[in-house]
């Protein structure tokens, strides 16, 4: 098999992958529309705490120590504490206290080791001092009663996601938030090839002044700070789905319109372009007709890339507190809260997950589209 073949299978099987990518994507896309029928929960209703109580449990702490243990009587009574003993002896009275506990009189007891006295006291059920019979160290355990439900709640049947801290279901968010980032990275991406390709074909095609004008204004423009804009924008006037959609779309076409530009620099001076021309074809016949359908290759190849990039920028802005107004659903809000809540692991894992797979799914349909139009693949002359 020639190289020139290997790499013709490679992009046939990126070209299969991004297919069921993008069935896979679609699939997404359809059923984050369907939010309000596929999640039983409102995404910004608060959980009734009462559902929540048979999944209380008890708080159990443990504290390792080999060296000293400190244990605490009952109702104010006198602390014993226990200097460790060799570790000869440590495993002898471990022995011991194993087999008082297997023999059922766990309930104290006095044990001699040469010099040492270690005492094992049992309160109430709720405090057990033993020596672990696994590990040659002295485990102090507390088993309190079950602390009152708060939230955020692990995930349970009913909210397999779990419930964040606001006592909103995360699964309802997570599906409501993918569909509001869906449809602000189509239409934003749709604005962005627009605007890039209006602006792109107009430096191409016409060159001179025009070119040069437009060129000093796009670096321009793209010099200024993203961020700082947007949280101007949102301390000043407020933050909406709109304002961020219009004040992120005057920004995002200057990557499309330098593509464009190369593509109509290349083919205004083709020969069928020459030929229109002659035809005396007018402007706007020989752009739209003539030269815009042969300059379709970049604008759909970035499509997916400016897909991705949007979702993800929604995201970074929403966990940074600039992105939607409060109380709407979004991966990076609850990515925000997992900062304040460590051990609330389902804050993180499953807005996390949904983020990857679309983008994962994203960028396998980009790269089909780019070996699908790309005419190396075609070329025998490799």
């Amino acid at each position: 098999m020639t190289p020139l073949t290997k790499k013709r299978l490679k992009a046939f099987r990126r070209i299969r992958r991004a297919w069921w990518s993008l069935i896979a994507l679609a699939a997404i896309f359809v059923f984050c529309l369907c939010a309000d029928w596929v999640c039983p929960c409102d995404p910004k209703a608060v959980v009734d705490v009462s559902s929540l109580e048979r999944y209380r449990e008890p708080v159990i702490e443990r504290t390792y120590d080999v060296k000293t243990a400190r244990f605490s009587l009952p109702d104010g009574g006198a602390p014993i504490d226990y200097e460790g003993p060799s570790d000869d002896a440590t495993l002898a009275i471990r022995d011991k206290v194993a087999a008082r506990v297997a023999a059922g009189k766990d309930d104290g007891g006095v044990f001699e080791s040469g010099p040492y006295n270690v005492r094992v006291t049992r309160r109430d059920g709720y405090r057990r001092v033993f020596l672990d019979p696994k590990a040659p160290a002295a485990v102090t355990e507390d088993v309190r009663p079950p602390a009152e439900v708060s939230f955020p709640f692990r995930p349970v049947p009913e909210h397999p996601f779990g419930i964040d801290a606001g006592g909103r279901d995360v699964y309802a968010r997570v599906v409501h938030g993918m569909r509001i980032a869906l449809l602000f990275g189509l239409v934003l991406s749709l604005s962005g090839m627009f605007f890039g390709l209006v602006f792109g074909a107009a430096e191409g095609y016409f060159g001179g002044v025009v070119d040069i004008l437009c060129q000093r204004f796009t670096e321009i423009w793209s010099a200024m700070p993203f961020l700082y804009v947007m949280i101007f924008i949102g301390a000043t006037v407020g933050r909406s789905f709109t304002l961020l959609l219009v004040c992120y779309a005057i920004f995002n076409w200057i990557t499309v319109s330098y593509y464009m530009r190369a593509e109509f620099l290349r083919l205004r001076s083709r020969t069928f372009v020459e030929a229109a021309k002659v035809e005396g074809l007018s402007t706007v016949r020989i752009l739209f007709m003539h030269i815009l359908p042969n300059a379709l290759t970049p604008l759909i190849t970035l499509f997916p890339f400016l897909l991705m990039g949007a979702i993800g920028t929604l995201a970074s802005l929403d966990f940074l507190g600039f992105g939607l107004p409060p109380m709407t659903p979004s991966c990076g809000e609850l990515l925000a809260e997992a900062q304040s809540y460590r051990s609330a692991w389902w804050l993180v894992v499953f807005p996390s997950l949904a983020l990857f797979i679309v983008m994962l799914l994203t960028v396998f349909v980009g790269e089909g589209l780019r070996d699908a139009f790309d005419p190396r693949q075609k070329s025998r002359l490799e």
